[in-house]
């Protein structure tokens, strides 16, 4: 599992892409317009390529996990799950994808929020002290959206952004 520190007010959540399916460069467009002055970019997976990755870095800086049909690892940027962030007091682990109802992330230490995809359902959930945050996703969805995720004073808080 990999553990990284970053610096971040305002996290864009995104998942499901599916890119090398979609008119890409329309939906790269919205995603950027909704995750506009985000200090990173997190992709929980289902990113068919890595030029994605490469268009979602003019947006912010990417940090990803990969689902089974994605580019193969590219550490730092894109990692196999779960993995871990760190962002002042609050750790952030990000995964592919939770088994349906399943809401503990099965990590050896606490986490503050999960972030997940794989459902191309976007939701936000709070259970116990832990914030569960799926992004849904902006191309192959009923709902297209993305996520943002801010951190402050006031703890984490996300909210859907539909594109």
């Amino acid at each position: 599992m990999r553990t990284d520190t970053v610096e971040a007010r305002r996290i864009g959540l995104v998942s499901d892409t599916h890119d090398d399916f979609v008119d890409w460069p329309a939906v790269r467009a919205k995603i950027a317009a909704a995750l506009e002055g985000v200090d990173l970019v997190v992709h929980c997976g289902d990113v068919t390529s890595e030029g994605a990755l490469d268009d979602l870095a003019r947006v912010a800086p990417v940090m990803a996990v990969r689902s089974a049909a994605d580019p193969a690892p590219c550490p730092p940027r894109l990692v196999d799950g779960p993995r871990l962030i760190e962002v002042g007091p609050w750790t952030i682990a990000v995964v592919n994808a939770l088994p349906e109802g399943q809401r503990t992330a099965g990590f050896d230490m606490p986490v503050d929020a999960v972030v997940f995809g794989g459902t191309h359902r976007a939701s936000v959930e709070r259970v116990d002290d832990v914030l569960f945050v799926n992004p849904g996703s902006p191309s192959l969805a009923d709902r297209t959206s993305v996520a943002i995720l801010e951190l402050g004073a006031g703890g984490l808080a996300a909210r859907v952004i539909d594109v």
